[in-house]
């Protein structure tokens, strides 16, 4: 399939697995089920009211892309700069995906969900992820630093580092026995 319009509205797209390009489009209302858009070029685009399921978005180009009110639910996202994207309002939820390589510095991302994902060696710098939901993710090789956290939900999350001296965690929830993890910063010896 051969995307030539440019904007689509209300549409389904399932198993795409030829067509990776996707500059200069408008989805609205749309549905990604099951397509592979590996190394594929959204850039320009708007995704509005979206999801994607069961995707591989693996090394996409998101220059200026527009995400809003878009979910990734199941998808394989991979080595995406999400700095790169249009970041005015930038609004996504990702349930049970695979984020590896991911750089999400410098970003606003309050009230985010991350639900159920394996978040590997991802940066997080500088970033605003109040109120945002990290229960039941892991966070293997990820790192947080001057980010603000303040009432994030890491309940049931796992292999995180956090160092709480170089973050903002005001009222964050833990969970035990993860949570002695965030000890680790401060030297002391636990018995």
């Amino acid at each position: 399939m051969e995307f030539l319009d440019n904007d689509y509205y209300r549409k389904k797209f399932s198993n795409i697995k030829e067509s990776k390009f996707l500059i200069e489009k408008n989805f609205e209302q749309c549905e990604f089920l099951n397509c592979d858009f590996l190394q594929g070029d959204f850039s320009c685009s708007t995704f509005e009211d979206c999801i994607f399921k069961e995707c591989n978005l693996a090394l996409i180009n998101v220059d200026d892309t527009k995400f809003r009110n878009v979910t990734f639910e199941g998808c394989k996202i991979v080595g995406i700069n999400f700095t790169k994207c249009d970041n005015f309002i930038l609004d996504v939820k990702f349930f049970e995906s695979l984020i590896n390589s991911c750089n999400f510095s410098r970003l606003s991302l309050k009230k985010t969900s991350f639900k159920g994902s394996i978040i590997k060696e991802c940066d997080f710098i500088e970033v605003n992820l109040q109120e945002s939901d990290f229960t039941y993710t892991t966070l293997t090789k990820s790192v947080f630093l001057d980010c603000n956290l303040s009432k994030a939900d890491f309940s049931y999350a796992k292999e995180y580092d956090i160092n709480p001296q170089a973050n903002k965690l005001k009222k964050a929830i833990f969970t035990v026995p993860d949570a002695a993890m965030l000890l680790k910063y401060f030297d002391i010896v636990i018995k």
